[in-house]
């Protein structure tokens, strides 16, 4: 990339946009995908812009990349300390194991530091490709054209929002390919476009890109004529018209309408809330009861909500809590307001920084918060929770129908047109069982072992008369989790056995934050529905049909295993599942515990941060300095090498080329238009003598006419040694 080389300002500033751009090809990926750590990439980018700007050697800069590689590869994934054998060995044994996955084929067991390897070699080769494009080509439109597609792409197929960033990546894209616009046609006319002049053209650029960008940025929105292509191409890919099609493409998330169930829906990453709490929960948002063969209606509220202070015990169904056991807590951060509180199984108290007023409806399970007789949205608020005891399966399984009362009897309501075929199969699924435990888990098992699937995108949606569980059951057997749930409620009611529709969020994504402790992070994707049946004398339990899914529930299995019984090997792996899932809150603690080295780097770094930063600008000013006055410095390197190494032609070829760099150093540059021996003869008129011409002559011969025998090597070297000393500037 030595062809037209431009000065270093305007580089810097060209370097300085592309930066931007590659800035917003990593932002979708950090939130659509489980990347973390984006800084170290952003470091990693701007390192590979520094290193060409100033024109470091591949062996200087390549190596230094790998070193930060590895550095980085050390702070993300060990714990090791760094630049050790053992760190060395672990590494390196990481990234071997890869190399026997790929050759089967076997993508997704790619371990994730070699997948960071990866990515990193990809970022590498594209900052060498847009150095070239800056540099040689002066155009970057491709790039810019690529980028803009594939932002307008994931703003338009998935939930990132890229209004912000298609507004920065027009400003900073057309102002890019303005200025190399004005450096192409410098260098295509052979003039040498000084920093004044190139500023001079350059302003009027400035001003209409940033006068139209203000400009668009007032004007107002008009709202878009195709407002969301997604449903309608999907519907053209599976052949659908657009009317009474019976599918539909939604995106996931809570919706508070779930009148008409079924359809398929498209993934959305966004973050609905953040949750600090010591294990998986689920969280709960409401319960329905009322099903219309095409989805479910919010439950007739026949009582006041009952209001509550912050910090109030809250007394619901205490049923089967842990006696005299400590408050757990779980501090939610919303990201996404919601109409009403996320809360988990167990919820004793809850507790917000503004002084608010709640509400609490039985009959739904809503909470929410009331402002001056208004509803509003909490940014955050903590709760205090109960975990509940094991339940003790022997009891569980004592349980009879006849022993509810008649005020559960709402919890059987069915539609009149329900088919006879969904009633026949819950009797034939819960008539050998004799406990109500024993029916419920019976049903719940049901869709595991009777050939369902689960899947988002190829989901069906009842029509005419059709009955929405009636046909998941006994036609389809494909859905997700609002299908199963609501196919398990409605064959628990079929079979007597009271039963209500639960909706919230699963658990998300634990990780362990700044802090140290473990923060669970929810997005519309885990929005998600289950099952709550009555259990005589246990009250409310949830369970979890779903293939894919954990029951919630802990069984305490406090009786004598039978080994004939067939359920025992599912019963067995059961137990192993629930003491894996079981974590006691000592053991979270410990395991959240940082690591001390980096805590005590952390906090020294931010101790000391403004002595750190002025270090590190002297520091880069010092190494400023001695690079800008490397005219002056480097001959003396160049000669003290070249001295003890062989005079020949491949040498003396090396030196001149070094001669030459040292000249267009100091400002005697060589136009393309200019030959070698015009050129020789401007350096010898500027230096005097003849010194330039003869070994131009020399250089000439060898390249052109191949004479690379029979010359006086040493005498050329001494030549050479007294022009690159007097060119110091």
């Amino acid at each position: 990339m030595n062809e037209g080389r431009m000065d270093i300002r305007l580089l810097l500033m060209m370097y300085t946009l592309a930066f931007i751009l590659l800035w917003e090809w990593l932002l979708p990926v950090v939130k659509l995908t489980d990347t973390d750590h984006v800084g170290i990439f952003l470091y990693f980018i701007a390192l590979s812009f520094i290193f060409g700007l100033l024109r470091f050697r591949w062996w200087v800069s390549i190596p230094l990349k790998i070193v930060y590689v590895f550095t980085a590869l050390h702070y993300v994934f060990f714990e090791t300390v760094l630049l050790t054998r053992e760190t060395a060995s672990l590494l390196i044994a990481d990234l071997a194991s890869n190399f026997s996955v790929l050759e089967i084929g076997d993508w997704e067991s790619i371990s994730n530091p070699f997948r960071t390897v990866l990515f990193f070699i990809l970022l590498w080769m594209t900052i060498y490709l847009i150095r070239h494009w800056i540099e040689v080509r002066k155009s970057i439109l491709l790039f810019y054209a690529m980028t803009v597609i594939f932002i307008a792409v994931l703003d338009t197929f998935s939930s990132y929002d890229a209004d912000g960033a298609i507004f920065r990546i027009m400003m900073t894209g057309l102002l890019l390919i303005g200025l190399l616009t004005i450096s192409k046609l410098a260098h295509k006319h052979g003039r040498k476009m000084s920093v004044r002049r190139f500023t001079t053209l350059a302003v009027p650029l400035l001003f209409a890109v940033v006068a139209s960008g203000t400009l668009a940025s007032f004007l107002p929105d008009k709202e878009p004529v195709w407002a969301d292509p997604v449903p309608f191409l999907k519907s053209l890919m599976n052949g659908d018209n657009a009317l009474g099609s019976g599918s539909s493409v939604s995106q996931s998330g809570y919706d508070p309408d779930d009148s008409r169930l079924g359809g398929s829906f498209v993934q959305d990453s966004t973050v609905i809330f953040k949750a600090v709490v010591p294990r998986k929960q689920y969280w709960k948002i409401e319960t329905k009861n009322t099903y219309t063969s095409k989805g479910w209606e919010t439950n007739e509220v026949v009582s006041d909500p009952i209001v509550i202070s912050p910090g109030q015990l809250i007394v619901d169904d205490p049923t089967n809590m842990m006696e005299d056991s400590d408050y757990l807590s779980a501090n939610i951060s919303m990201k996404s307001p919601l109409p009403y509180l996320v809360y988990p199984y167990g919820t004793s108290k809850i507790h917000t920084v503004m002084d608010v007023e709640l509400n609490y409806q039985p009959e739904n399970g809503h909470y929410w918060a009331m402002e001056m007789e208004q509803e509003i949205a909490l940014d955050s608020y903590s709760i205090d929770f109960t975990e509940f005891e094991p339940y003790s399966l022997k009891a569980l399984r004592e349980t009879s129908v006849e022993d509810y009362n008649p005020g559960i009897s709402r919890y059987l309501q069915l539609p009149e047109n329900l088919p006879d075929r969904v009633k026949e199969l819950a009797w034939s699924i819960t008539e050998t069982e004799e406990s109500v435990y024993e029916k419920v888990k019976k049903v719940e098992r049901y869709f595991g072992r009777s050939g369902f699937t689960y899947d988002q995108q190829n989901v069906a949606i009842p029509q005419g008369d059709e009955d929405y569980v009636d046909q998941f059951l006994f036609d389809t057997k494909r859905g997700y989790c609002d299908n199963f749930s609501t196919s398990m409620v409605v064959l628990l009611r079929a079979a007597d056995i009271p039963a209500r529709w639960a909706k919230g969020f699963a658990p998300g994504e634990g990780k362990q934050n700044s802090r140290g402790l473990t923060e669970y992070t929810v997005t519309n994707n885990e929005a998600h529905s289950w099952v709550e049946a009555y259990i005589p004398g246990f009250g409310w339990m949830p369970f979890e049909p779903t293939i894919g899914f954990t029951n919630p529930t802990r069984i305490d299995y406090d009786i004598d295993l039978d080994v004939t019984d067939p359920e025992i090997p599912e019963m067995e792996e059961q137990i192993r599942q629930e003491q894996e899932k079981v974590e006691p809150p000592e053991k979270v603690s410990q395991n959240n515990v940082p690591n001390p080295m980096l805590v005590s780097i952390r906090e020294m770094i931010g101790k000391y941060k403004w002595i750190l930063l002025l270090i590190l600008a002297v520091s880069g000013g010092i190494v400023w300095k001695v690079y800008a006055n490397r005219s002056k410095w480097m001959p003396k390197i160049l000669v003290q090498t070249n001295r003890s190494r062989k005079s020949d032609w491949d040498q003396f070829s090396k030196q001149y080329m070094s001669l030459l760099k040292q000249l267009e150093r100091v400002g005697l540059n060589r136009p393309d238009s200019m030959t070698l021996a015009e050129y020789a003869k401007t350096v010898d008129s500027f230096y005097g003598g003849n010194r330039m011409d003869i070994l131009t002559n020399v250089y000439e011969q060898g390249i052109y006419g191949r004479v690379t025998a029979d010359q006086d090597w040493t005498g050329l070297k001494e030549i050479w040694e007294d022009l690159i000393n007097r060119a110091t500037g």
